[in-house]
């Protein structure tokens, strides 16, 4: 058996109290490399010896925000041989942990500078307790009338105040949250993140509501999950900055706005198979109607031989029947198109007035036949426009179709009107009528699908309600818009404008 000397036996006594001491010692080279780890290190920070032997002690335990004042006290400690600080430091699972740190300088037997002992005393419990004091001192009993949750966390992420609110929220009684992680109120998803995102909030902490930007929830004590709504706000005391958290369980309007989804998605579904249903039947009636119109209008042409006047009379009814019916077909067609998908609008640059003469056109013999007089009134100067011809020319003839179904007697017009500006021109078309007029109380109802003012089923003028829906539609996607000036009795005037940019 060798027995040691003195010399070798307080070397490893020197040996045991370091490894052994409740504070963690490490032992670095003057580039911070550790060269020396004790238990309690490793269990203060959860890096084993091995993990960390040979590394840069600043690279692994202090925080990128903490990583200047490293660098200061570690410089301090080379250039006078100690230096001391409290601060923030990192364990390897995330947590934040508050550390009184004492340095100091060591050097070889030449006096030369060789490495550098870092005590490091884990303070945290202590500073949480200070701050419990310290909030509870400041704002106590300011918080529990609020009625959202409210929870006020320290520089640590531990809890040092929360609410009655807050305890009933996440399940607790709220004097037990005290000094408990934040992450202990988060679903574990969140919480490997948690500390990274609330020291870059202490970095710069400002008033922040997370309200609509991101899905966040909460995590009672019995483990249920539950939708909530965050606002931040720092809060300095006495130089310490605090997070406060304002927190609302949004469970029931989450519900609400899942059943109005799906309520939505029902509906757009419902609307979709009418505009199908509405495209098929459309397609599936045209074509045995226009093989009637086209009979009919072989037999009107007399090529089959000769026809009596009753006879004629009597074709040429199931031809205006035949092209009703087709117009209405068609308007149907054109809505469930529209519903589905904006129509392909490829614009043109044409002359309004030449599209008025050829609406007028179509409709003059429908008002000579009712006697009305059909009055064109075009503007001198006239600017042409940059616009899908079919669309101009369909909601022209619907107004005009308009004007005339519903004036008994007396005169229609149609009056052009342009204004040429720097931002571009502005167009009006006028529809004037001296019919029967509309009601104020109708006024709203005009532009609504398949609506008739005479709703009836025996109402005096035929039609679906389609027309001034269609041409609104029409008129918005040329940048457009109808408007409408009407009394019972009185008549109408519709009014298209249009705005074409410079």
């Amino acid at each position: 058996m060798v027995r040691k000397g003195p010399g070798a036996i307080m070397l490893d006594v020197e040996r045991l109290l370091l490894a052994e001491a409740p504070d963690a010692y490490v032992l670095m080279d003057l580039q911070g490399h550790v060269i020396y780890w004790n238990r309690c290190a490793e269990q203060i920070f959860g890096y084993r010896e091995a993990e960390v032997m040979g590394q840069r002690l600043s690279d692994f335990i202090v925080p990128p925000d903490r990583m200047a004042e490293e660098e200061r006290v570690f410089a301090d400690t080379i250039t006078r041989g100690r230096a001391e600080c409290q601060s923030i430091r990192q364990r390897k699972d995330g947590a934040l942990l508050h550390l009184s740190v004492s340095n100091k300088l060591l050097r070889d037997q030449a006096g030369q500078p060789q490495y550098v002992l870092s005590c490091k005393r884990d303070i945290s419990e202590a500073i949480v307790q200070r701050d419990i004091s310290l909030i509870a001192a400041r704002v106590h009993g300011l918080f529990d009338s609020v009625p959202d949750g409210i929870v006020v966390v320290n520089g640590l992420g531990r809890i040092v105040l929360a609410n009655r609110r807050a305890g009933i929220l996440f399940g607790w009684d709220a004097s037990a949250l005290n000094g408990q992680a934040i992450e202990t109120l988060l679903p574990p998803r969140f919480r490997q993140t948690h500390p990274q995102h609330m020291a870059r909030y202490l970095n710069q902490p400002q008033l922040r509501a997370t309200t609509g930007a991101m899905d966040l929830s909460g995590l009672r004590r019995d483990g249920q999950e539950f939708p909530v709504e965050i606002s931040l706000s720092p809060l300095d005391i006495e130089g310490e900055t605090f997070v406060v958290s304002a927190i609302r369980d949004v469970s029931d309007r989450k519900r609400i706005e899942q059943d109005l989804a799906e309520k939505n998605r029902a509906l757009q579904e419902a609307v979709e198979s009418r505009n199908r249903f509405l495209a098929n039947t459309s397609h599936e009636l045209r074509t045995p109607l226009n093989a009637i119109l086209g009979f009919t209008e072989i037999l009107l042409s007399q090529m089959s031989g000769p026809l009596s006047p009753e006879q004629q009379q009597q074709l040429l009814t199931v031809q205006g029947s035949g092209e009703h019916l087709l117009g209405l077909i068609t308007s149907l067609l054109d809505i469930s198109r529209m519903e589905e998908d904006s129509p392909d609008m490829i614009p043109e640059s044409l002359l309004c007035s030449d599209i008025i003469q050829e609406a007028a056109a179509a409709l003059r013999p429908a008002a000579v036949r009712k006697h009305l007089q059909l009055d064109v009134e075009l503007c001198a100067d006239e600017a042409a426009l940059y616009i899908n011809r079919r669309a101009l020319y369909r909601i022209l003839k619907n107004l005009l179709g308009n004007a005339i179904k519903f004036t008994e007697q007396g005169e229609v017009s149609i009056h052009l009107r342009q204004h040429v500006h720097p931002g571009g021109i502005t167009t009006w078309i006028d529809v004037q009528d001296s019919g029967c007029g509309i009601s104020e109380g109708d006024l709203d109802k005009l532009f609504r699908a398949f609506t008739q003012l005479d709703a009836s089923a025996s109402r005096k003028h035929e039609g679906m309600g389609q027309g001034l829906y269609l041409s609104q539609k029409l008129a918005a996607l040329l940048g457009g818009s109808i408007s409408v000036e009407s009394r019972l009795g009185a008549g109408s005037k519709f009014t298209l404008r249009l705005e074409q940019p410079a």
